[in-house]
């Protein structure tokens, strides 16, 4: 079997290199590219709570090292994706976390954790290799490391951004390939993949507005494993939107291969969101099926008369053919639950 990540790191050693994988770290300190000192060993974790927190505290403190120009070090990130990645039932059961966390005001850490469970959803439907799987988990995790050093200030700001600001922001991609120039050598396709997550199939994203086979494929799948995860939880100057939205606005943004696959790995009612059912029930998504986007499994919240369920009631949308998801419930809803 033909490995992805060899085949880009062919393309790099024949002289064929990606804007990516080419660029100069020389307008950085080179005390920045020092690996951090030898962390202490890490207790085993005992739940899968614990799995995905670790892997939150690693995020925060690359965060703190690039921003404190202090250096960081990705191989504890190596262990984590590969234990993850070689264990579908672990990455099952982090899915289920995706929704618990991602709406905290210092985001960036779990958008990057939520961003690397779905495209490894995605992979494994298309039938990635364990080695292909592990480099695009790690390439997931430090998608947008060019976040990291734009300023809370902009990050959190709950208004939209000015022209200026937002350029900032726009520019994430070249910092986060600046930032990952060091490991080109060894794993060219982080660099490549923090370049290339806001290009879009069509030529309509950024920076460099390549289109269709010239967008590496992990480059695609980070992308809309990035926007899925951005759409479905809060931001400071939004609200989470329908991801139906995903779907009928920006098909053709996407690669049709990675779109398929997504849709049948992940809910169009991600895990956690309220739904309205076609009996006129109110209920929350508690778990999804495999290739079956429309059919999640639901508890019942509201009656059809809006009276609060108090016994555990949940509906499994599969097996009940008679009943449907109408659509998500309106924000005029999610504030008056959120209330009572």
């Amino acid at each position: 079997m033909v490995r992805y990540v060899d085949l880009i790191t062919d393309a790099v050693q024949s002289g064929r290199k990606d804007d990516a994988a080419q660029s100069p770290a020389s307008a950085i300190p080179e005390s920045f590219f020092s690996r951090a000192a030898q962390a202490p060993a890490v207790k085993e974790p005992d739940s899968d709570r614990d799995v995905y927190l670790a892997l939150w505290k690693q995020m925060q403190s690359i965060k703190a090292g690039i921003r404190e120009k202090t250096g960081f070090d990705i191989l504890p990130l190596k262990e984590q994706v590969r234990a993850i990645a070689g264990s579908p039932d672990l990455l099952d059961r982090l899915y289920h976390y995706t929704t618990r966390f991602g709406n905290e005001e210092d985001y960036t850490a779990s958008h990057s954790i939520n961003t690397m469970i779905y495209a490894l959803k995605i992979a494994l439907r298309l039938e990635y290799a364990p080695e292909d799987l592990e480099a695009l988990g790690l390439a997931a995790l430090l998608h947008d490391v060019g976040m990291f050093a734009v300023p809370d200030s902009i990050l959190l700001k709950p208004e939209p951004l000015s022209p200026g600001k937002a350029e900032a922001v726009r520019r994430h991609p070249e910092a986060g390939r600046d930032t990952l120039a060091p490991w080109s050598g060894e794993m060219p396709w982080l660099a490549q993949t923090a370049f290339e997550h806001h290009e879009l199939e069509d030529g309509s994203g950024y920076p460099r507005g390549i289109r269709g086979e010239q967008i590496s494929e992990f480059a695609k799948i980070v992308g809309l494993a990035s926007t899925y995860e951005a759409m479905t939880h809060d931001r400071p100057h939004r609200r989470c939107v329908s991801v139906r939205e995903l779907i009928d606005t920006k098909n053709r943004s996407f690669s049709p291969r990675v779109m398929r696959a997504f849709l049948e790995q992940i809910s169009l009612y991600p895990l956690g969101s309220l739904v309205r059912l076609n009996n006129r029930t109110l209920g929350r998504v508690v778990r999804t099926h495999a290739g079956q986007p429309l059919r999640p499994v639901v508890q019942i919240m509201e009656d059809a008369d809006g009276n609060r369920v108090a016994e555990d009631r949940t509906v499994n949308l599969l097996g009940n053919p008679i009943l449907w998801v109408t659509g998500a419930v309106s924000e005029e809803e999610l504030a008056r639950l959120t209330k009572e």
